[in-house]
Formats: C-alpha cells, structure tokens, sequence
C-alpha cells in the first residue's frame, strides 16, 4: 500500500517522548509520505531534535504564537491527501497509518480519531480512554472530547478554512468544533491504536488559561452555542450529576481503604513484634546467603544451564528460519536440532584453528573469506557480547546473508562472566531494547521482531549456576519485562518490500462423506466442494510444502494449503476427485495400522456400539483395568458413557485401549463398519495422483506425548511403510489429535521436514516448525466458511495491541 499521509508533530524541545513518538513512526507498516516537527517559537534545534528529524526525514517548522497558522503552514508543506496530528509522547501502534487509510477509503469520512491507551510509567497500570465527538453539544460541553492525535481528510480542511490563525489556544478544539457544526462525519477506530505514558505533567495547559482560551473560541461561535445551549446544558448538568454521584463513590471508597489500612497497619505491627520476639524479622536468605555461587559451571554439573532453556525456546518458536544454508558459530549443535532435513548445507564458524568441528576459519567482524549472500541463517547464540565490535560482527552477517535470509540471535541481559573468553574477553550485557537498537543498526527495524525471556527467580538461579530441571516449567515461563535473563532477536535482510499480516493458513480435513459422527469430522461432498469454489475465487491454494518452504515476501496473499488426517477412504473416491477437478493440490496424513487389513478406527467403532446400536443396559468396564460401569439404558446415559470413555482412550496406551475396544465389541455383539481408513493399495493410488502428497501420522493413531515409551517406534514405523508402498521419502508429520509435548517436537525438528498441530491460527513469517498450526474445517456452509476465512486473514494482519 502506498503512503498518501502526511504526519505533523507537536515536537515542543524534543527529548524522550519525541525520540519514543519517532520510533512509532518508522515502524509503520504504511510510511508517511511526508514527516513535519513543530518545534517550540524561539527555541534553538537540538543535536536530538535534528537527530530526530535527519531519522525520520522530516521538516522542522518554528512554532508560531498563533499555532493554527504554523499547522495550516505544515499541512501546505506536507500536500498529501489525508495528515495526521499529533503531539510527542503519543506512540502509534504499527498499523496505525494504514487503518487511518482504510478508512479514509468511504469517500463521505471526514477525519478518523482513535481511542488512546494510557500507561504508568512502571506499566503497573493503564486505561483506555475514548474521545466524545458524537456532535456540537457534545464538544461545547466539554473542551477536553478532542482527541490529541486525529487524522482529517486534506480537502475536508479547505473546505473549512483550515485551522483558525488568529487564536492563541484551543485551536484543534475550535476545528473540530466547526467540523462537527457543518455535518462532518468522524470515524473513531477501535481499539486503542495509540499509547502515551501517564505522568505528572499530562496537562498542557492551566485551567485558567483554558477557560481564557475558551472564551476566544465561544467569541467565534456564539451562533453555534445560542443554538446548541439547551443541549449543552442538558450535557453538562448530566455530567455534573455523574460527577457528584463519584465524588460520593470515591469519598467512601476513601473512607474503607483508610479503615482497611489502619487495620493492616495494626497486623503487621502486631507480626512485626512477633518476628521481633522471635529474631525473624529479617529476610531469610536460605541457601542463598553466600558470596560464592552455588555452581561456577554455568550449571552444567548440576543438568542444563538455565539460559539454554530460554535460548531453545526462542529457536523453536523460530525454527522454521533454521533450512537451506546454514552458519553456526563454534557448534552446530542447533542447526542439527532445529533444522533437520530442511537444512541443505550447515558451516561452523570460528576463529579457532583448533575448533575440529569448524568448518570457516574467520573473525566475523571483518569475514572476506566468505562471500556476499552465503547462508539462508545464521545462528549467534549468546555469541556477540564476547565480540569487541558488534556492530562490525552485525555488518558483516548482513553482508553474508542472502536476501531474504535470516539472523537469530540471542543476547545476556545477566550473566557471569564467560569462563572461556575470561574478564578481558567477555565485553557487553544487552537490554531487550539495546538488542533492538544493535541490530537495527544493521537490519531494517520494520522486519526486526524481538522477545526478552526471563524473570528475578530464573535470573538469580542462572547467576548462582542451578540448573534448569531445578525450576518449574511455570517459574520459567513467567517472562518479567523489568528482569530479563536474556533477549532473542529475529532480523531479516531484505530483500522485497514487506508484507503485513500472515503468511497463509493451512487446513484440516478428516472425511469427505456424508456419515454423520458425533465429532462432526465429516463433510459433505457438496459442501467440500463448495469450499473449494471458494479457494480457487478468494485465495491462493498451494502445496504444504511451497506454502511452508517459500519466503513469505515471495507468497501470493491469502495463500492457503489442504490437508487430510487419518485417511479415509472417502478421501481416495470422493475428496481426490473433487481435488483433481478444481487442481488443488493437498497432502494426506495416514496411519498404517490399516493398510495390511480393512479396520475401524477405535473412535468409530466407540461410536457406533454406543450411540447407534441398541446395547444391554449396563457396561462394566473392570475387566479392562478401567474401574468403571456404566447405565446405558438411555440415549443420554450411553452420551455420557461415550465421552468418558473417549477422554480416557485419547490418552491410553496402545494396549489398554485395544482391551477396551475389544470389551465394547464382545458387549454390543460387534456389527458392520460404517467407514474405514484406506489400505495399501489405495494409498499407492491416492500417491499416484497429481498434487498429491503424503505424510505420517503414526501407526496406531496413539497421543505421542502419553506414550513416550513407542514414540519412536510409531513415527518411525509409518514413515517406513509408508515410503514402501509409495517408493517415496516421506518428510511430513503430523500428530495424531494434535497432541504434541516438548519432547515430542524435538525429535520432530531432528528428523522431519515439517510437524504439524491443530492450533486455530494463520501461519506467520516465522513459526515452530514441529508445531505448525492448522485450522479444522466443519461442514460449514461456503458463507460461512468464506466468513472464517476472511476474519482469520484480517485478524493476522490487524494489531494485537498497543
């Protein structure tokens, strides 16, 4: 999308909030198309000013005594289509330029407002607060319903004149009051796509000075107030009451809180003594009262470091980056576990000779033995902070990666000093935002993503050397942004303009029949094909594999990609030809538990021996190892027999659940399948059709994670099949039920190309490539299904907030 904005800045001196507004501005995911600072009349452009200024490519305009003039003057300046006004301090969420666009595209919009997020300082506590510009009266009726950061159409401000020139205060207050007199309409976007930090000196002006201003503006419109007095003082004596109704609120609120803090204040007088009595008044140090660590091995004599927890967790979350080309600094430890197959090349670089496993011998602040676009990733782990020039070391990754590529970095917030490089060689601790601004300094902001990890008990535990397996999986993820143990940093080299919001979708199929079951995984023939109408007119459908493999500047937008767990039959008679049709390519998930043997997949037959049979009136399941009987004389009694027994099967073991089976079996006297999966020569024609891929999905269709003992053995032994009957590698997994655990995608990372889950989301520029998320699609009608579409698209591609 192309800029037709201009912003203008209420710059004041400069500092801090203008340096934090700036920073809002150059991450927008639309540009302005021109930038102007209103600096304060008479003051001198600081160094930060101008620095500011140079950034952003901006105007600097001195302010007037009459600010309206000096707006009017940057609004000519700017000659856009729409501007934006706003006073520093105000950050502005990335999409905020592009909402005020999209809005501006109804012709009849006259100005576009937002609700505007208010911060503490210690980001303890925040409010939203939204502008009242709904009419006049309402504006009259309170001079503070303007919103300090608005956005007007150009040909909207000519036609009114422009801002008044020839007042002193209330000048934005005064237009938006001649705006909403002529009938303008005011768009107000929701949620809060602006935030400003809350502190002692908000008030821009003093009351006295504002009713002086006040005053001038009612001299000007004294038509307009004669008109709208009964409505203004209808509002104002409705805010009034408002106002005395809260004051009295407020007053016994006072009144409890201080009688609650005399009562605790007569508490802890009362503890205190006791600690006193008892000489415990003072902090128990425990184990931790030593000026020694407990471990100066970084923990690995006592398990895993704690910060390697943190590191893996920031490499898996972006594992997909981890393919083609690969450098690794010292190691490749991680590019092995977090690349797998999808790696086509992996160097080691040091500047060791010593170092066996390296295979580039070069000091990566100036590496010219190695040319420009190498490597697809690089990988610097806890590396850069034992560099004495980073900046060099960051040029010099840029230079090396190809366009498109990737840099994954982590840096130490706290840490001991490196045992290996010792005290003179271990030079920089890094906070998340001077992580962010090191890189930036080498990589475009725009495509810079960043997360800090950590809190004070997993900062205290790294720094006195515990392990990992010695916290809780809930103490390490509480992430406390005031307490950092260390921040990754994901930094793309570009190499195409970018593109907002997601990267594509994946969807989840299990039959295409008409068999009504009582998970709902079968649609219907006509409605799968109405689905694919869909795709092929709205979206771009693509292979799993392109749509994962692909850079995401290189995709189409709403690319989406199918796919089928479980292998029905019905996905070789009637889902392929429907496929075949419309030349929609998609990728099957099979088990190989029944390509020997027709069989019924042990939820089917669960089904069907209690919810459509008629069966004895009670089941006892004791003989099983499941200490349960159940009344199944009623259709709902046999319901809550089902889902009992499904929640325990989901996550029984192989063995037990076949006992189960087979004692639900002999009590309702078997019967017919309704469905089955495909056997072996099914699946060979299912492989042989265009567009078709195959992946694993087990043996057994066991939940990996409850059986972790035949992990192995499940994933291993269906690739193995599978590749039989196809002649084909099989590289793609996905985990029966969605279920996937810590362990599990680990060893999925190691040995497949891609694992997937059933995690309701669109797929990002970067993801976990064991845990690749998929919608699952219901026997929706296609409105309704081009609805989940659209709003799944537009979710992605719209803020998560300020």
């Amino acid at each position: 999308m192309t800029a037709s904005t201009a912003v203008i800045v209420h710059a004041g001196e400069g500092g801090r909030r203008l340096v934090q507004t700036a920073d809002s501005l150059l991450r927008q995911r639309v540009r302005a198309g021109s930038i102007v600072l209103i600096k304060s009349a008479g003051s001198q452009a600081t160094p930060l000013l101008s620095g500011v200024a140079s950034r952003l490519g901006a105007l600097v305009l001195d302010a007037s005594p009459y600010s309206g003039l000096t707006l009017n003057q940057a609004v000519r300046r700017a000659e856009s289509t729409f501007f934006i006004v706003l006073p520093a301090g105000f950050s502005l969420d990335v999409a905020f330029i592009e909402r005020c666009e999209m809005a501006f595209r109804e012709p009849s919009v006259a100005a576009v407002a937002t609700s505007i997020l208010c911060r503490t300082a210690d980001g303890t506590g925040a409010l939203v607060w939204t502008p009242g510009l709904s009419s006049a009266p309402a504006l009259l009726s309170d001079t503070r319903a303007v919103p300090p950061v608005f956005a007007v159409r150009r040909e909207v401000w000519n036609s009114l004149g422009g801002f008044d020139e020839t007042i002193s205060g209330l000048v934005e207050y005064e237009f938006w009051l001649r705006l909403a007199s002529a009938g303008g309409r005011i768009t107000v976007i929701h949620p809060a796509l602006v935030a400003r930090e809350l502190a002692p000196e908000s008030s821009d002006i003093s009351d006295e000075r504002r009713v002086e201003y006040f005053q001038a503006v009612l001299d000007r419109h004294v038509a307009v107030a004669e008109r709208h007095m009964r409505e203004v003082l209808i509002e104002r004596e409705i805010r009034f009451g408002q106002l005395r109704s809260r004051h009295r609120e407020l007053l016994e609120h006072r009144d409890r809180e201080l009688a609650e803090l005399d009562r605790l204040r007569s508490d802890a007088a009362h503890h205190r003594a006791y600690l006193q009595h008892h000489h415990r008044d003072a902090f128990d140090w425990g184990d931790f009262r030593r000026t020694d660590p407990v471990s100066r091995e970084w923990g690995y004599d006592r398990g895993v470091p704690v910060d390697r927890r943190y590191i893996e967790e920031f490499l898996c979350a972006c594992s997909s980056d981890v393919s083609g080309s690969v450098l690794e600094v010292q190691e490749d430890d991680f590019t092995v576990a977090f690349g797998g197959p999808r790696v086509s090349r992996h160097d080691v670089l040091d500047i060791d000779p010593s170092n066996s496993r390296a295979t580039v011998l070069a000091d990566l602040r100036a590496a010219s033995e190695i040319p420009p676009a190498t490597y697809d990733c690089i990988i610097l782990t806890q590396t850069l902070h034992v560099i004495d020039d980073m900046r060099a070391a960051l040029r010099e990754c840029h230079r090396i990666l190809k366009p498109g590529g990737v840099l994954l970095a982590t840096f130490p917030s706290a840490s001991r000093v490196c045992l290996e490089y010792g005290e003179d060689g271990d030079y920089w601790r890094m906070t998340p935002a001077g992580a962010r601004a090191l890189v930036g300094s080498s990589f475009e902001r725009s495509i810079l993503s960043s997360k800090a990890y950590g809190n004070v008990l997993t900062n205290t535990a790294f720094l006195h050397g515990l392990s990992a397996t010695e916290l809780s999986v809930t103490e390490f993820d509480d992430h406390d942004p005031y307490f950092p143990v260390l921040t990754g940093i994901r930094a793309k080299k570009t190499c195409a303009p970018s593109r907002a919001g997601a990267r594509g979708a994946i969807l989840l199929y299990h039959r295409i029949d008409a068999t009504p079951d009582v998970h709902g995984l079968g649609v219907p023939p006509e409605t799968f094909e109405a689905h694919l109408q869909c795709l092929c007119s709205d979206c771009q459908v693509l292979s799993l594999d392109d749509l994962l493999s692909t850079r995401m500047e290189d995709l189409p937008e709403r690319a989406v990609a199918l796919t089928f767990d479980d292998g029905y039959e019905d996905n070789l008679t009637i889902a392929a030809p429907l496929l075949q049709r419309y030349r929609v390519p998609a990728t099957f998930f099979l088990t190989t538990c029944g390509v020997a043997r027709p069989l019924e997949y042990w939820w089917d037959t669960l089904e069907r021996m209690l919810l459509e049979s008629s069966t004895p009136a009670t089941l006892d399941m004791h003989s099983t190892g499941i200490p349960l009987i159940f009344q199944t004389t009623t259709a709902d009694q046999r319901r809550v027999a089902y889902w009992r027994l499904y929640e325990m099967l989901v996550h029984a073991s192989l063995e037990a659940r076949t006992r189960a089976i087979q004692r639900l079996s002999e009590w309702a006297g078997g019967g017919t399948p309704r469905v089955r999966p495909i056997v072996a020569d099914e699946v060979l024609q299912l492989a042989n059709l265009p567009g078709v891929a195959i992946g694993a999905h087990t043996v057994n269709h066991v939940a990996l994670p409850d059986n972790a003992d035949s992990r192995l053995l499940e994933m291993n032994d269906c690739r193995a099949e599978l590749r039989r009957i196809t002649g084909r590698s099989i590289e793609l997994f996905a985990y029966p039920y969605g279920a996937v655990d810590r362990e599990t995608a680990a060893v999925t990372r190691r040995v497949w190309r891609w694992g997937l889950s059933c995690d309701e989301r669109a797929l990002g520029d970067a993801f976990d490539a064991a845990r690749v998320p998929r919608l699952e699609v219901k026997a929706t009608s296609r409105e309704e299904f081009a609805g989940r579409l659209s709003r799944l698209f537009e979710a992605e591609t719209l803020p998560r907030g300020v």
